[in-house]
C-alpha cells in the first residue's frame, strides 16, 4: 500500500490550521509553512465570532471542550441605535442545529493557540519563518519555493494564506481584492463597559457608523467600529484613540467607554476587502481555502467560520480519496463552492441593506426593519448555522509522531 502523500499548508491562520489537522486526522504527513514568526500568531488581532456552524466543525475535530473552554458560548445577539435603543434581538443560541456545538466568541490568538496545540499533539510539522515566493506542479506532485531558497516537496499544497494569497494568484487570473469603502478600527477593552456576556452586542448609527462588541473570556471586550472612508488613510500618531471618539460621539451606551478604556498602542486600523467570487478554486494538487479561495466582508462574521468550514470537509474529502487526491481536492472544492455561496449571497443580501440618515424618517425605517428582520432572522440563521456534512466514518487514530 503507497504511502499517503506530504500535503503542504501555505499559512497557518485559523483556515490553515484547521486544514493542518483535519487532513492529519486522515492520515497525512502534514507540513504547516508559515512567513510569521509563532509569537506573533499567538498575540495578533483582537477577537473573532466562531457562530456554531464553525464550532460543531471543530468539534468534530476533537476540540469541542477546549474551545468552549476558551471563548464565551454566544446567547444571543442585539442591535441598538446609537441612542442604546433596541433595533432587532436575536436568541441566535435558539437557531443552531440539533446536538450542534454552540458559537463562542474568542480572542484570535487564543483560538490560534488551542489550534497549534492540537497539530503538534498530532504531529503536524509547522515552520515558521516560511516565506513561500512560488510553486510548480509536476502532474500530482507540487514543489514550492522560500524566500531562502529552500524547495519543498509534497503531493497537495493548500492555500490558505489570505486575502492577496500568493498561491491564489498562481491559479487566478486576477486576484486583486475589492475595497469595500470601509475602515474599522479594533481594539480590545480591559473593562466590559456593560456589555453582557454571551451577547453579539451591535451598534449602528448615522453616517455609515457602526460596530460591535463582544467578551473573549478573562473579563475583555473586544470591540469595532467602522465607518465610510477612502482606502489608504492613517492617524497622525496619538490621535488614533480620538479620531475614533469622533465618530462615536453621539453614542450612548458601551462604545466611548470601550474606546477609552483601550490602550492606544492596542488600537488598530484595518481598511476592509473583499474578493470576486471565481468559480475555480484550483488546479492539479492544488486547491484554496478561506479568504484566499473567497473572502467576504466582516458582516455576520462569518470569514473565519467558512475557512474551518473548508478545512473539516477537505480532510473529509481526503480522507475518502483512495488514493486519487487531485479528484479529491475537485469536490472539495464543487462541494464548498456551493455552500460558500449561499453565506456570500445571504452577507451581502444583508450588507447591501438601506440606511437612512435623516432625523425624521429615521424612527420609522428603524420600525420596519425590526419588522422585517423578525420575520425572517430565524431562517437566515438557521441556515448560517448549519454545521458542513461529514462522511459517517471516523477520521483514524493517529499516532503521534513527526511527519517524514
Amino acid at each position: 500500500m503507497n504511502a499517503k502523500p506530504t500535503v503542504l499548508v501555505a499559512g497557518a491562520g485559523i483556515g490553515g490550521l484547521t486544514a493542518a489537522l483535519a487532513v492529519r486526522r486522515q492520515g497525512f504527513p502534514v507540513t504547516v509553512l508559515e512567513r510569521r514568526t509563532s509569537l506573533r500568531i499567538e498575540t495578533s488581532g483582537t477577537g473573532v465570532t466562531i457562530w456554531s456552524n464553525a464550532t460543531s466543525a471543530l468539534a468534530a475535530l476533537g476540540l469541542r471542550d477546549q474551545v468552549l473552554r476558551a471563548g464565551v458560548p454566544i446567547r444571543q445577539s442585539r442591535l441598538v441605535t446609537e441612542h442604546d435603543v433596541p433595533v432587532i434581538h436575536t436568541p441566535v443560541q435558539d437557531y443552531t442545529a440539533p446536538g450542534s456545538t454552540p458559537g463562542v466568541t474568542i480572542a484570535r490568538g487564543e483560538l490560534a493557540r488551542v489550534l497549534t496545540e492540537a497539530c503538534e499533539s498530532a504531529g503536524v510539522e509547522i515552520r515558521f519563518s516560511a516565506n513561500i515566493t512560488e510553486h510548480r506542479t509536476d502532474g500530482d506532485r507540487v514543489t514550492v519555493r522560500l524566500d531562502d531558497g529552500t524547495d519543498v516537496r509534497g503531493g497537495v499544497l493548500v492555500g490558505a494564506d489570505g486575502l492577496r494569497s500568493r498561491t491564489a494568484a498562481r491559479i487566478l487570473p486576477d486576484t486583486e481584492p475589492v475595497y469595500t469603502g470601509v475602515t474599522t478600527y479594533r481594539g480590545v477593552s480591559d473593562t466590559d463597559c456593560g456589555v453582557p456576556p454571551g451577547t453579539v452586542h451591535l451598534f449602528q448609527g448615522r453616517h455609515g457608523v457602526n460596530g460591535g462588541a463582544w467578551h473573549i473570556g478573562g473579563g475583555r471586550v473586544t470591540w469595532t467600529v467602522g465607518h465610510p472612508a477612502p482606502s489608504g488613510g492613517q492617524d497622525a500618531p496619538g490621535e488614533r484613540r480620538a479620531r475614533i471618539l469622533e465618530l462615536v460621539g453621539g453614542f450612548q451606551g458601551p462604545p466611548q467607554c470601550l474606546v477609552r478604556n483601550t490602550p492606544e498602542d492596542r488600537l488598530l486600523r484595518t481598511d476592509l476587502y473583499y474578493c470576486d467570487w471565481y468559480d475555480t478554486w484550483g488546479e492539479g494538487p492544488v486547491t484554496l481555502l478561506g479568504d484566499a479561495a473567497h473572502a467576504v466582508t466582516t458582516v455576520l462574521g462569518q470569514g473565519a467560520c467558512q475557512a474551518i468550514e473548508d478545512a473539516v470537509v477537505l480532510g473529509d474529502e481526503l480522507g475518502a480519496a483512495a488514493g486519487d487526491t487531485v479528484s479529491a481536492l475537485r469536490t472539495y472544492e464543487r462541494v464548498r463552492r456551493e455552500r460558500v455561496r449561499s453565506v456570500r449571497d445571504t452577507i451581502f443580501k444583508v450588507a447591501s441593506a438601506p440606511r437612512v440618515d435623516n432625523r425624521l424618517l429615521r424612527p420609522l425605517f428603524l420600525r420596519l426593519t425590526r419588522y422585517f428582520a423578525t420575520r425572517n432572522q430565524e431562517a437566515m440563521w438557521r441556515g448560517l448555522q448549519q454545521p458542513p456534512h461529514l462522511r459517517a466514518t471516523p477520521a483514524p487514530d493517529v499516532v503521534r509522531q513527526p511527519p517524514r
